[in-house]
């Protein structure tokens, strides 16, 4: 078929054909055909103008149609139309599976286990024990994965009962690092999130502090609703919103904004994310690769296809590394993230933001800068097989019962009924070492395989060859395909960590001020070992929300803690606004 004919054809046949220039200039060498009938372009321009609901026209220059003006018209329309669809991408497998699949070097399913068997093994993770990370990755690298993780995959697919088939699965994210999750289809189709440019952003039960857009239930106004599941994960989110909304102040338009934050969001994900989890050299392996070359082969540019192995196994590392709980600011003390318990504080979502749960994001990123006299950023755990038990049963009504609200459990068993291959057997494929003794006679579950492979490898510090290798693959590969690797490079926004762009610098960037010009390194680089810049307690600290930067500058003596802002020189450190809103026996 001509490009012409494929024009004629359909309106999206039109837009594949004039996808790039290139492809523009075939179709006017096809139109332009000396042989073909004169009247070529006017039929065919016609019936895509009717198929829209527009008039037919005639060209200017039949002798020469591609001059028409009309038709350039056409073509720069449905070129638009296609750059807008977003089409989805779907699951699939790095690694060909038994009777799914046509190649030869297929891997047996590991799915002979009984959900009794999976049970068992599942109750076995439970942390007896909490292990820090041994390399003091700080607590939010965990929730800052959370984020990522929304923002490329979402399986609307129930808990399976039965096998599925994974290829059948559609992925409602865009499974590439565009932050789909947080601008959806921008003002003109998700207009539930904006103001004019700029986002909706909620108020905290203190009536001050930033919280998620919400409607009068305490439900978030939100494309990927879950990430409001947790308070941190939620105020990442609105980090986001937040940075977005200021650079509009800025006098950046919509677009410009956008694709700032996008910009900022890839480069802290290539060089801090990435790097933290998997390890340097696992991610300069990956990008030594050309795309397409490795295992992962992501297939179109435009719908990346989503590997389960990836999804459902070595991605949900994760769950491994949160603590059972969280001080989320300097008074708050430790908080679960869930409580079985409704007499037990928790940081589920689905609310108002309370007053006490403002959080802090210098406790959760060593980056960020503290005084000498605060406490060091909360430390997450080891990557290893055991899950806290905070989290260790999700608050999922009605499911206590039959234990289908063990995390472990429910993890194992989508893995069962999506045909995953064993560890051994993915190892065995990526021509790497085996590590430890197979859990079932016929293998490990890969997900459980990752963690103790991480536990056994890197003493729980970062993934190891199997897991890091598939997360660093499909990382690197998918940022290629969004604008490639080059164009990842330093955001021009505030970075107040003393040496390279962070994700704690990206998360408070909406608090500080614009950069006129490039900014000197810190005098006090980070410590040895990747703590913080010390700074002197009476010095303004940069870096922190500007309702904690309130709380805590220095503005004259007081009677409590040295330094403290006066709401909080009462009862050794508990400020009045907790006391007034809690009592003083809170």
């Amino acid at each position: 078929m001509t490009m012409a004919a494929a024009a004629m054809d359909s309106v999206a046949g039109l837009a594949s054909a004039v996808a790039d220039a290139p492809e523009m200039q075939r179709v006017a060498s096809a139109i332009s055909d000396p042989t073909a009938p004169l009247d070529l372009v006017t039929d065919a321009v016609t019936k895509v103008l009717a198929s829209v609901g527009l008039s037919p026209f005639a060209s200017d220059h039949p002798a020469n149609p591609i001059d028409s003006p009309a038709l350039w018209a056409v073509l720069a329309w449905a070129r638009r139309q296609a750059e807008e669809a977003q089409v989805p991408s779907s699951f699939g497998r790095m690694f060909p599976v038994g009777e799914t699949s046509e190649y030869t070097d297929a891997l047996p399913p590991l799915n002979q286990q009984t959900n009794e068997q999976l049970a068992k093994l599942a109750q076995t993770m439970l942390e007896a024990a909490a292990i820090a990370n041994p390399k003091g990755t700080a607590a939010g690298i965990t929730f800052f994965g959370q984020f990522i993780d929304h923002d490329l995959t979402l399986d609307t697919a129930p808990q399976p009962t039965e096998t599925v088939d994974v290829e059948g699965l559609v992925n409602e994210r865009t499974f590439a690092f565009d932050l789909d999750s947080v601008y959806g289809g921008g003002p003109k189709k998700s207009p539930q999130l904006y103001q004019g440019d700029k986002f909706l952003i909620g108020t905290a039960a203190d009536g001050v502090s930033p919280d998620l857009p919400r409607n009068s239930d305490g439900s978030a106004i939100l494309v990927e609703h879950r990430n409001d599941e947790n308070l941190i994960l939620a105020q990442i989110h609105v980090s986001f919103l937040r940075l977005h909304n200021s650079l509009i102040d800025q006098g950046m338009s919509f677009d410009e904004a956008r694709q700032t934050v996008i910009g900022a969001y890839r480069y802290v994900v290539l060089n801090d994310y990435l790097p933290q989890i998997v390890g340097q050299d696992a991610v300069d392996q990956a990008l030594s690769r050309p795309i397409k070359a490795g295992f992962y082969d992501p297939g179109s540019q435009d719908a990346p296809m989503t590997p389960v192995e990836f999804s459902v196994a070595a991605f949900r590392f994760g769950h491994s590394q949160v603590r059972n709980a969280y001080n989320i600011n300097d008074t708050s003390g430790g908080v679960r993230v869930f409580s079985l318990d409704p007499t037990v504080p928790d940081l589920r979502g689905g609310r108002q933001l309370p007053a006490n749960l403002v959080i802090d994001f210098n406790n959760f990123f060593s980056e960020l800068p503290r005084a000498t006299t605060e406490d060091p950023a909360l430390i997450g755990r080891a990557i290893d097989t055991k899950i806290s038990p905070s989290l260790f049963e999700l608050p999922i009504p009605g499911a206590e019962g039959g234990g289908s609200n063990v995390l472990g459990f429910r993890n194992l068993l989508r893995a069962k009924f999506y045909d995953m291959p064993s560890g051994e057997d993915i190892a065995g494929a990526m021509n790497v070492p085996v590590t430890g003794e197979p859990v079932f006679s016929e293998g490990t579950p890969l997900w459980f395989y990752v963690l103790r492979e991480a536990e056994l490898t890197t003493g729980g510090a970062e993934l190891g060859p199997v897991g890091g290798g598939i997360v660093a693959a499909v990382f690197v590969d998918l940022l290629r395909m969004n604008g490639g690797i080059k164009t990842v490079e330093k955001p021009k926004l505030p970075d107040v960590s003393g040496g390279d762009f962070r994700i704690g610098d990206l998360l408070v960037a909406a608090d500080q001020p614009p950069i006129v010009e490039p900014q000197p390194p810190a005098e006090q680089p980070c410590r040895s070992g990747g703590g913080r810049p010390i700074f002197d307690p009476g010095q303004d600290r940069p870096g922190r929300h500007r309702f904690h930067e309130k709380l805590h500058r220095a503005e004259g003596p007081g009677l409590g803690r040295p330094g403290l802002h006066p709401l909080y020189q009462q009862r050794s450190g508990l400020h009045r606004l907790h006391q007034q809103l809690h009592g003083v026996d809170d």
